[in-house]
């Protein structure tokens, strides 16, 4: 399998294992905080939703003017450590006396802005501790599996834990995780020396649109981060929002039936990627939208279950389409730019999903009561499978030409 080939490098096993509980930690704690939002707020807490999104996207759109100048695993170190001592603020607060929602929405857009700046450095860091493009490939789908196996493991803890252990202190396992991650990044060994030099830091202005003109300089390229956006948004919506009105719509006031129902989206999302894991990825294109198909097929199935039997089963296929839409990206990615320009075209990505999630889940309170949490699910499912459908009719061939 090649993910064990890739497993075989220490500095991979290292950071992937470090990833892996920080992962779990976040999903835990990103449970635990939706979950207490839409108890208070209903369908309001997609304004939470879109805050995120938003502070995201603003430290993805400026972030990289700092960011791409500094040591990418120093970054990485740097945002383990501060974000642990973010998600311990709410647990202060609540010994003190002092917990607030307010309190709550600032610690949630801090964890998710700081997201900018973690998330590109991983990604240039891979290719510094792959020996080969073939291990290259395996490690991106190996560290795919990290948000993906967390979805499955954080919400089962969730409905494990949840009868005996305080909500307050799954923020205190998040701040535990962000330790091992930092400690797992700051044992690999140091990076081999680089043939170039770093090019110089530009204006403020050139940083801002640097990811911008990589993009712009392959068509296929620039025509798949319009589809990103799309899909991006229709998938925040209906994964960010969606999900938690579902199930309390057929269980109110149970929070072990959303952990449970998760989890099976996470089973669904580790499936597939250790599918797409493990095959060689010779056709990128052609399987991106295979997986932006499945995903929206699966969320549109969602949507028509009447029981959280059949939700469950609807999450873990649509969850299967995730990595097959997302690894293929990342491979296209690495193929076609200089290691230097990979954060940009990351925090690109991200700034594009982030902003699409921002301007949706906005109107999503609004949309939910105009029509209904399965309404919105439904199109949402039906938006990112017909991009799929799309997009293996119309462009998926003639990408796998310009990228050959």
């Amino acid at each position: 399998m090649l993910m064990l080939k890739a497993l075989r490098e220490r500095s991979i096993a290292l950071l992937w294992s470090g990833q892996v509980l920080s992962a779990i930690g976040d999903e835990v704690c990103r449970v635990a905080l939706i979950w207490l939002a839409v108890g208070l707020i209903g369908a309001d807490a997609g304004y939470l939703a879109a805050a995120q999104s938003g502070a995201l996207l603003v430290l993805c759109l400026i972030g990289g003017h700092w960011a791409d100048s500094w040591n990418q695993r120093r970054t990485m170190v740097g945002v383990d450590a501060l974000r642990g001592v973010i998600v311990l603020v709410p647990v202060a607060a609540f010994y003190f006396g002092r917990m607030t929602l307010p309190l709550l929405v600032v610690v949630a857009l801090a964890l998710s802005g700081l997201g900018a700046f973690f998330d590109p450095a991983l990604q240039a860091t891979l290719p510094e501790v792959s020996p080969d493009a073939e291990t290259l490939q395996a490690a991106t789908g190996l560290m795919s599996t990290t948000s993906r196996l967390s979805r499955a493991v954080g919400p089962a803890i969730v409905g494990v834990l949840a009868p005996f252990v305080a909500t307050i202190h799954f923020f205190t396992l998040d701040a535990v995780s962000f330790a091992v991650s930092a400690l797992s990044v700051g044992a690999l060994p140091p990076p081999p020396p680089r043939a170039a030099p770093k090019r110089p830091r530009g204006s403020f202005r050139d940083s801002l649109a640097s990811g911008f003109r990589a993009t712009a300089a392959i068509p296929f390229m620039r025509e798949l981060m319009l589809v990103r956006f799309a899909v991006g948004g229709l998938w925040g919506t209906a994964y960010s929002l969606g999900f938690a009105l579902l199930v309390r719509a057929l269980a109110p006031d149970d929070m072990r039936a959303f952990g449970w129902t998760v989890a099976c989206y996470g089973v669904g999302n580790v499936a597939g990627a250790l599918f797409i894991g493990n095959v060689r990825r010779r056709r990128p294109a052609f399987i991106l939208f295979s997986g932006y198909l499945l995903l929206g097929v699966g969320l549109a199935g969602m949507a028509a279950a009447r029981s959280l039997a059949w939700l469950g089963i609807a999450a873990a296929a649509s969850a299967f389409g995730g990595p097959i839409n997302d690894v293929p990206f990342v491979d296209l990615v690495q193929k076609l730019y200089d290691l230097d320009d990979l954060p940009k075209i990351i925090r690109l990505r991200m700034a594009v999903e982030t902003g699409a999630s921002l301007l949706l889940l906005a109107a999503a309170p609004a949309l939910v009561r105009s029509f209904s949490a399965r309404a919105l699910v439904a199109y949402c499912g039906l938006g990112i499978a017909a991009l799929g459908a799309t997009g293996l009719f119309v462009h998926a061939e003639p990408a796998e030409r310009r990228t050959a």
